[in-house]
């Protein structure tokens, strides 16, 4: 019987290691052509690496490229998966809140976009444009709720006003981080 387990694991330690080396290899091809923007073609290759392994960096560069063909929901999916391996990195709450948005999901995008925010103060590494963006997208879904309001009494399971009150709390979590970061320019120049 002990014969049989060595012949086992070294079948299986082979194959791992050429399912690794091939996942690796599509992974650079997926990165190159998702440089060249050719996302279709980039998504062919990243499909075969993720078959082979788990690796948030193959769900996030996929997710990129679902984004730019606009297959939102799918990004959606793959940004869930790389949220789930990283839930501390605000960069991929705000990516998804891009095709929550695109979607019409204004609450999960409100929601993501506050995640966003709440990562983003605890982060060291400060992305200075980031918060204005964040800025934008919060008073451009404020606006466009308002013109729904008359319209539809709930988006999504959630209240007008709790939505309302959502993004008035990320609007002041910005104006109390914007402070902070000139306090950190200043230190650092």
């Amino acid at each position: 019987m002990k014969w049989f387990v060595t012949l086992k694991t070294r079948f299986k330690s082979r194959f791992s290691k050429s399912g690794l080396k091939e996942s690796s290899v599509n992974l650079e091809k997926g990165k190159q052509l998702y440089l060249t923007s050719r996302f279709q073609e980039a998504i062919v290759h990243l499909n075969n690496a993720v078959n082979s392994e788990f690796d948030s960096t193959l769900y996030e560069l996929r997710a990129s490229c679902f984004q730019k063909l606009d297959y939102h929901y799918k990004a959606i999916e793959d940004f869930d998966k790389v949220i789930e391996f990283n839930p501390l990195e605000f960069s991929y709450y705000y990516s998804r809140a891009v095709s929550k948005k695109a979607i019409y999901d204004f609450t999960g995008q409100i929601e993501d976009l506050h995640n966003c925010i709440h990562y983003y103060k605890k982060n060291k590494n400060i992305e200075m444009g980031l918060l204005k963006t964040v800025e934008n997208d919060l008073i451009t879904a404020s606006n466009h709720i308002e013109r729904l309001k008359q319209n539809i009494h709930s988006f999504h399971n959630t209240s007008y006003l709790e939505i309302k009150s959502l993004i008035r709390d990320c609007l002041q979590q910005i104006k109390k981080i914007k402070p902070r970061n000139a306090k950190l320019r200043t230190t650092i120049k």
